[in-house]
């Protein structure tokens, strides 16, 4: 009948909110010692399964290391995924020591961003690796106030994300929220530390640059660097890597000042970097080389 509703797409949507709310308020209520047991248990069972996003990071690997991941590193790349998801639910609910506990840093690591907010300002780049959400959680904690920006997902996720990130001390702004780069860079000159995702480029403008060693290339946004000569602030790679249950942050030197494909090319080799000396925590699930 004309102008009837899909009821079919109607309970589809109710089921997958409902699905939606009842993974949140579970995760975020799993104690220490379930994400233990859920990482553990969770990846040997899904490394049964002949998962898509698993064979594509098995692809993404072996363009980046030159060689195929082994069955080991697989299980160890589920648990890493598996505890990335459980930290992003739960992370809102974690004292203050809950996280000072579990990071790892280096003296060295933490005084280069206090110099970087103590003087021109920061942004911070970071992959889809570890997790980076427990690197804000952790920035809030030791008094970094951080500002980031997250694509607008449907049902209702993406508030679920700001409203938990907001728990966690972080400020999140939509992708394509009016004058987003003066907004950041209003928080730049705030003292705010400015935490940008930048692996991958989402808007179609991005920019392509060379994953080293490899012969192919990677789209990845011009945003930060942009920010960043816009503002004069520092720009420096921030990546995490998960050691068991707990985190270890790297912070980077200052990305030298030149043409944003210079600079975000820059950026690619210390992501690059982090994923030779960590390729179990990259959680990039998707395609990602150009030309692989």
């Amino acid at each position: 009948m004309r102008g009837t509703p899909d009821v079919g797409m109607t309970l589809r949507r109710r089921f997958r909110s409902a699905i939606t709310a009842l993974v949140w308020t579970v995760g975020s209520r799993l104690p220490h010692g379930g994400r233990v047991v859920v990482c553990a248990v969770g990846s040997r069972l899904l490394g049964l399964v002949p998962l898509r996003g698993v064979r594509q990071w098995e692809d993404n690997v072996e363009v980046a290391l030159g060689r195929r991941p082994t069955r080991a590193e697989r299980r160890v790349l589920l648990a890493s995924w598996l505890r990335n998801n459980l930290m992003s639910l739960s992370l809102a609910r974690w004292s203050d020591d809950d996280v000072l506990s579990r990071v790892i840093i280096d003296d060295e690591d933490l005084e280069r961003l206090r110099q970087s907010l103590a003087g021109p300002g920061v942004v911070l780049v970071l992959p889809h690796m570890g997790s980076w959400d427990f690197a804000g959680a952790w920035c809030a904690r030791v008094g970094i106030k951080v500002v980031s920006v997250a694509e607008r997902l449907p049902r209702g996720v993406y508030e679920r994300f700001r409203d938990a990130r907001a728990g966690m001390g972080m400020d999140i702004l939509p992708v394509g929220q009016d004058n987003l780069m003066r907004v950041l860079a209003d928080a730049v000159r705030e003292g705010q530390a400015v935490c940008l995702l930048s692996d991958r480029d989402l808007s179609g403008r991005g920019l392509t640059v060379p994953w080293p060693g490899t012969g192919s290339t990677v789209n990845v946004p011009a945003g930060p660097a942009l920010l960043a000569r816009v503002t004069g602030c520092d720009l420096r790679v921030v990546t995490t890597a998960f050691r068991g249950d707990r985190v270890a942050v790297f912070v980077g030197d200052v990305v030298a000042a030149g043409s944003p494909a210079t600079m975000m090319a820059d950026v690619v080799a210390g992501f690059a970097e982090a994923v030779h000396r960590d390729p179990t925590s990259w959680l990039m699930l998707q395609p990602f080389f150009r030309d692989a």
